[in-house]
């Protein structure tokens, strides 16, 4: 019933989701302009795998791979989900670290607060390879900058439906501005806040306590989601000295009651599981055959989680949304706006 309810509400029945007064959404903090590489063998041969790249760098008769840049993009845990929300017809500001010329395009409301991280992408048929200079802008914000970029307190200037918060993996200072807002700085409309932590492996199991309990904190005035891969979740779990041998459900609902926040929900290539305070929903995911982009797709699951919630969707069809950008993303590379999404979820077979 997921993407049939989607569907319908794409096509404008109920609550209409092409509707011009869309919820209004801010994302924050962070911000990287990527960019993408094909890699060469020594004959001029695109490298097409990720392992066959990894097995030549390995091997010493290689000292050298001709790469070619192909693109350069905007991108960002909270680029991402901006340009998703606004894709959907959200009123989106963004609060990041924007400056570069490759921001200056973007069509929504835009407050830099710094310089953007540099990640270079190879994509491979297999996995993709992400190189990531270190950004310490990024690593040394906090709630205060947002503050002063915005020229207003925190409450006023995250006025909003909901909220999308990504990387806290880099942006260290997330685990402070969540205990801020939740010592009263969040604005009493803000309905959903849903946090895309990133690769949670890179921090410590103290720093991941600590950021749940003030992801729990927070929940107490506003439903809070955690939103997150299944490495990130399994990471989550370790540091929660949780059984890594337990199943996807097991784990999320693992997460969300040591936190206890709303909700905790994974995002995967076969489906999505949300543990809720009301139980756990599971969609299968659409099938994607030949994929072209996959840095970027959970970040449109999270601004599409975020809207379907915003809107006050139920969960299964939020998570039909989530599913749908995402996926849709990641067999065209491009960010679907209602329209597209609803020919994508009419079309593509779910994964069995």
């Amino acid at each position: 019933m997921g993407y049939d309810a989607l569907v319908e509400r794409l096509a404008g029945g109920g609550d209409d989701a092409t509707a011009t007064d869309g919820p209004r959404i801010v994302a924050f903090p962070d911000g990287s302009v990527d960019e993408y590489y094909a890699a060469y063998d020594g004959e001029g041969n695109r490298i097409a795998e990720r392992e066959t790249f990894g097995e030549r760098i390995a091997r010493s008769e290689y000292d050298s791979f001709p790469i070619e840049r192909r693109s350069r993009e905007p991108a960002g845990q909270a680029v991402n989900m901006a340009r998703q929300t606004h894709a959907l017809g959200a009123e989106t500001t963004l609060y990041g670290h924007l400056e570069d010329p490759v921001f200056a395009d973007l069509p929504f409301e835009t407050v830099s607060m710094g310089p953007p991280a540099r990640i270079d992408v190879f994509p491979f048929t297999d996995d993709d390879l992400l190189l990531a200079e270190r950004a310490r802008p990024i690593e040394d914000w906090t709630l205060e900058d947002l503050a002063a970029a915005a020229g207003e307190e925190p409450g006023d200037a995250l006025e909003a439906d909901a909220l999308c918060c990504g990387n806290w993996a880099s942006a260290r200072g997330l685990t402070d501005a969540m205990a801020t807002l939740a010592d009263g700085a969040v604005p009493a409309d803000v309905g959903t806040v849903v946090v895309d932590p990133g690769p949670v492996s890179t921090r410590s199991d103290d720093a991941v306590e600590a950021f749940l309990e003030a992801l729990g904190d927070l929940d107490a005035r506003t439903d809070v989601v955690y939103s997150v891969n299944r490495a990130e979740l399994e990471a989550t779990v370790a540091a929660l000295d949780g059984d890594l041998g337990a199943e996807d459900r097991e784990h999320v609902r693992a997460v969300r009651s040591a936190a206890e926040i709303e909700a905790a929900v994974l995002h995967e290539t076969e489906a999505a599981v949300a543990a809720t305070r009301d139980g756990t929903v599971a969609l299968e995911n659409l099938a994607v055959e030949e994929p072209r982009r996959r840095t970027g797709a959970g970040d449109r699951f999270s601004a599409g989680l975020t809207v379907g919630r915003a809107r006050g969707w139920e969960w299964e069809t939020a998570l039909a949304l989530a599913n749908c950008c995402a996926a849709h993303y990641v067999e065209t590379a491009t960010t679907g706006d209602p329209a597209a999404l609803r020919s994508f979820a009419e079309t593509t077979p779910r994964r069995e």
